[in-house]
């Protein structure tokens, strides 16, 4: 097990969590400051939406260090005190509280690794791919769900408009994560020169925990740039722009670059 100083302090503040008041809450999670950076990317609730997650997918592990862990944090068990959840862990699991204790340390230096190095790796994650060829652009979204999660389809706007009829379909590609996959392709939109931003795309998917997003983009043109911004309302936008300030940019009015047969961009 790895001592690194980030473990370490994830693994203090799990311990500290599970002697507070209550059931676990956002409210109790929002003073551990590493847990919120680390498994809540700055957010409280999504650091409990986490909790929650974790939860189930170790509850098929009845007699588990982590489930132990969770329960007696307050995490799907009744008790205003750790003694009270102690306790209520015991009846239910048929052991000595000093059992139940043993079980949920373990549990918190379990988590702890569990979310210094797997965290993102659990989480869905979606993957925007833009393709620019002259005035077009191309696109695709691939999302990635483990089998097990609860899942949300998203909505896509693509210039400000929604997009009707995407299905996104999960399946079976074999992946070494064991992820399931889905994907749908939004091509032929034009770039707008009239808009602040030349092309957009934008993907709300509402997932139980944050998803993690890549972009990938392939622009003919060297005048322009992609950027991706995540926002804490389940958005996710990329957008073309320029490079620049448009009134620095040399020959803005000129045709959007594409790729030649031969492999470069048209001059």
């Amino acid at each position: 097990m790895k001592d690194d100083p980030t473990r370490l302090r994830l693994r203090d503040e799990l311990r500290q969590l599970r002697r507070g008041n209550g059931n676990l809450s956002a409210d109790r999670i929002a003073v551990s400051e590493e847990l919120v950076n680390v498994i809540g990317m700055g957010s409280a609730e999504q650091a409990y939406a986490t909790f929650v997650d974790m939860l189930k997918r170790y509850a098929v592990e009845p007699e588990g260090d982590i489930r132990a862990y969770l329960e007696t944090c307050g995490v799907g068990l009744d008790g205003d005190t750790l003694n009270e959840r102690l306790d209520a862990y015991s009846a239910v699991h048929f052991v000595d509280p000093r059992t139940a204790l043993r079980r949920s340390d373990r549990g918190a230096d379990k988590l702890a690794t569990i979310f210094r190095d797997e965290i993102l790796f659990n989480r869905p994650w979606g993957n925007i791919i833009i393709y620019q060829f002259g005035d077009h652009v191309n696109a695709s979204v691939a999302l990635h769900i483990d089998p097990q999660a609860e899942y949300k389809p998203p909505a896509v706007w693509i210039n400000d408009e929604e997009l009707q009829g995407l299905t996104f379909e999960f399946k079976d590609t074999g992946a070494p994560t064991g992820y399931l996959r889905a994907l749908e392709h939004v091509d032929g939109y034009e770039l707008q020169r009239d808009k602040p931003w030349l092309y957009k795309i934008d993907v709300n998917w509402r997932m139980p925990v944050w998803p993690q997003w890549v972009l990938g983009a392939q622009l003919a043109d060297n005048r322009l740039i992609v950027k991706l911004q995540t926002q804490r309302n389940f958005m996710t936008e990329a957008t073309i722009t320029w490079g620049g300030e448009i009134e620095e940019m040399p020959a803005v009015n000129e045709p959007f670059k594409s790729f030649t047969t031969e492999g470069g961009t048209d001059q």
